[in-house]
């Protein structure tokens, strides 16, 4: 009986297809846009996600000790730590260091930077590698003493991958350290995350600083080969509560270095890295209620466009109901007849939405959009990349289907009812 029902449906369809015309277009216009804003969004916060995932050196940052300045006995805590994580989970020492008393100099042209980032370009290959480079790359060299800076800074100075620059350092006993610093790499980047920030080897950023040779004050953990779920850090968490005096998780680092300030023994945290972002979090929540409107929208327009449409186009076809009913077909199988055709019209106008959205991102990919003021966090390369997210598209596409055809029912339900004698004199 399904099978007779399917073919029936699929029959009419294709005798019918003229006027189904104007609902395809619908559901096919309706949900490309909504799946192109989706993959886009989605695009745009994985490139704020990855663009972090490099500034803070991974997935997450344990940090503290004295004033969150020096984390003494390092390597104890990272033989600790790395006891307690995946083996798959990439450690590394890293030194955040406030740059705004510092000075790069090429050829009688000095600039200043915001931030200088310590790393050992050796731990952190595979994940500073992901950057967008120009010139150049990650590269460690027997002197450590390579950098890698942005490319608008690169500019500003006329360096080149390969070149040596001074670098000036005031320390904080008020003497100034300089050293010759190799440009290793230039890597594409004018956000808040990349254009005032300098990557340098950690050993020539210790010396510059006048910190001693164990300094660093973060230990980062990058886990390159899958997603980090919650339960792992919750877990890692407890296991670290077991030899640190630990703050509790927490979304905000702020709250810590608050809570740090007011303890006589030395605290610690661990920081996911939706806690390192949550400046830029009520931008990201800005742009996920954006789409989340223009989504709600365009779901009430396919199913109140599509069921006013099918109003019309059921109307035109009253005979054929009334031909159905003649020949002893009940009213739940002429339903069933609208259900299917209107099934296999909103699984064609999804797949076909699908080819038309891939076209649509990829036309927006072609265009260099670095040109809009503090847009670039959210670009790759200057560019809008998409993120294909395959279970959230047939989440929407069965949010869709079951709207649109409740307000079909909706329709179509006296319609069904209709007798063949009325449906002759309706026709006449």
């Amino acid at each position: 009986m399904r099978m007779f029902f399917s073919n029936l449906a699929l029959h009419t369809l294709i005798n019918n297809r003229r006027q189904y015309i104007s609902l395809f277009t619908v559901c096919v216009v309706g949900i490309a846009i909504m799946l192109s804003a989706v993959w886009i969004t989605d695009g745009m916060l994985k490139a704020v996600e990855d663009k972090a995932r490099i500034y803070y050196g991974g997935d997450l940052v344990f940090m503290g000790g004295i004033n969150e300045e020096n984390m003494e006995n390092s390597p104890e805590k990272m033989e600790v730590i790395k006891s307690l994580v995946p083996d798959d989970m990439v450690l590394s020492y890293r030194i955040e260091y406030d740059a705004r008393r510092t000075q790069i100099f090429f050829e009688g042209t000095g600039i200043r930077q915001r931030m200088f980032k310590g790393v050992d370009f050796d731990d952190e290959y595979q994940l500073l590698s992901r950057m967008n480079f120009i010139e150049g790359g990650v590269k460690t060299v027997p002197e450590h003493n390579s950098m890698i800076i942005s490319e608008p800074i690169a500019r500003q100075l006329g360096v080149k991958a390969g070149d040596s620059v001074i670098l000036q350092v005031k320390t904080d006993k008020g003497y100034m350290n300089t050293l010759d610093m190799y440009i290793s790499g230039i890597f594409v980047d004018s956000s808040l995350f990349g254009m005032y920030t300098a990557y340098l080897d950690i050993k020539a950023l210790r010396f510059l600083s006048g910190r001693s040779e164990d300094f660093v004050n973060r230990i980062c953990m990058y886990q390159p080969s899958r997603p980090l779920s919650n339960l792992t850090v919750y877990k890692l968490q407890k296991e670290l509560e077991k030899h640190f005096f630990m703050y509790p998780l927490s979304d905000s680092k702020l709250d810590f270095a608050h809570a740090a300030e007011k303890q006589e023994n030395q605290m610690y945290a661990l920081i996911t890295l939706d806690a390192n972002i949550k400046d830029l979090q009520m931008l990201i929540d800005a742009l996920k209620a954006v789409v989340l409107l223009i989504i709600v929208i365009l779901v009430s327009i396919i199913s109140v466009g599509m069921g006013s449409t099918y109003r019309i186009t059921v109307m035109k076809r009253i005979t054929e109901i009334g031909t159905y009913r003649a020949i002893g077909m009940k009213p739940a199988g002429v339903r069933n007849v609208f259900l299917v055709e209107s099934l296999y019209l909103l699984v064609l106008g999804f797949f076909a939405a699908v080819l038309l959205t891939l076209g649509i991102t990829w036309i927006l990919s072609l265009f260099d959009f670095s040109f809009i003021p503090a847009f670039d966090i959210f670009l790759e390369n200057s560019h809008l990349c998409s993120k294909i997210r395959i279970f959230k598209s047939l989440g929407l596409f069965l949010i869709i289907a079951v709207t649109t055809i409740l307000s079909m029912l909706f329709t179509i339900r006296n319609v069904v009812h209709i007798s063949p004698v009325s449906a002759l004199a309706t026709t006449t």
